[in-house]
C-alpha cells in the first residue's frame, strides 16, 4: 500500500501536530490522553513526534502556548477613532468569546492548562497576562495622553489582573453554556473593569472623568 502521508516542512508539521492536540485535549482529560495516539491520528512515526515535543507534558504546554498566541492576536481590536474604554473593553471580550465558538477544542485545551500547579504551564499563564494586561494599560495611557505615575501604575496593573481572572472565568462558563448571552458577559466584563479603574486609588483626573462619563 503506498504512503499517503502528506510532506509537510517542520513548521507546517509542528503546527499541524499542535492543532490535532488542541482538539484531543479539548474533548478528553489529560491523563487520558497518549502521546502515541496524536502520532497515529497525524500519520507520523512516534519517533518523529518526540523530535518535536519530548513528552506529553512538554507536548500539552506547546499546545496551551499556541492557543495563548492565537487567542492574544484574536483579541487585537484597534479602537476605532473616538472609541471610549468601555467599547474598547467590550470589543475585547467579545473578540475572546468568538475566538472561543470558532475554536472550542483549542479553548478547552487552553482552559485545562490554566490554574495548574505545574510551574511551566504557569509560566505560559503569566506571560499571557501580562501581555494583556500590557495592552489595557497602554490603552488607558493612550486614552490619557500621557503615562500614568508609577505608583498608581502598580496598582491599576493590580487591579486588570484580577480582572483578566474574572473576565477569564466569565468566558470559560460561557463557553460552557452558549446559551448565556454573550453581549451580556461582554457588558458586565467592561463595566466591571471601569468600576475597578475608578476606585483605584490617585487616578489622574483625565482617567477619572473618562471612567465616570462612561461607566452608565
Amino acid at each position: 500500500m503506498a504512503d499517503t502521508r502528506r510532506r509537510l516542512s517542520p513548521e507546517d508539521r509542528r503546527r499541524e501536530l499542535l492543532s490535532l492536540g488542541a482538539e484531543v485535549f479539548g474533548q478528553r482529560p489529560y491523563d487520558e490522553v497518549r502521546i502515541d495516539e496524536i502520532a497515529e491520528r497525524a500519520g507520523v512515526s512516534r519517533a518523529l513526534m518526540y523530535h518535536y515535543f519530548p513528552d506529553k507534558r512538554a507536548f500539552f504546554a506547546a499546545v496551551v502556548r499556541a492557543e495563548g498566541e492565537r487567542l492574544f492576536e484574536a483579541t487585537n481590536t484597534p479602537p476605532d477613532p473616538g472609541q471610549g474604554l468601555f467599547d474598547q473593553l467590550r470589543a475585547g471580550v467579545l473578540a475572546y468569546l468568538r475566538y472561543d465558538e470558532e475554536h472550542p477544542h483549542g479553548a478547552w485545551a487552553a482552559y485545562m492548562g490554566m490554574g495548574r500547579s505545574d510551574p511551566l504551564l504557569r509560566g505560559i499563564e503569566d506571560v499571557d497576562n501580562d501581555r494583556q494586561a500590557n495592552r489595557i494599560i497602554a490603552r488607558i495611557n493612550a486614552g490619557i495622553g500621557g503615562a500614568l505615575d508609577s505608583k498608581v501604575e502598580r496598582d491599576l496593573r493590580v487591579t486588570v489582573y484580577g480582572w483578566l481572572a474574572f473576565t477569564f472565568e466569565m468566558c470559560r462558563q460561557r463557553l460552557a453554556d452558549p446559551s448565556i448571552d454573550a453581549g451580556v458577559v461582554a457588558d458586565a466584563c467592561a463595566h466591571a473593569l471601569l468600576d475597578a479603574v475608578g476606585r483605584v486609588p490617585a487616578i489622574p483626573a483625565e482617567l477619572a472623568d473618562a471612567v465616570a462619563a462612561e461607566h452608565r
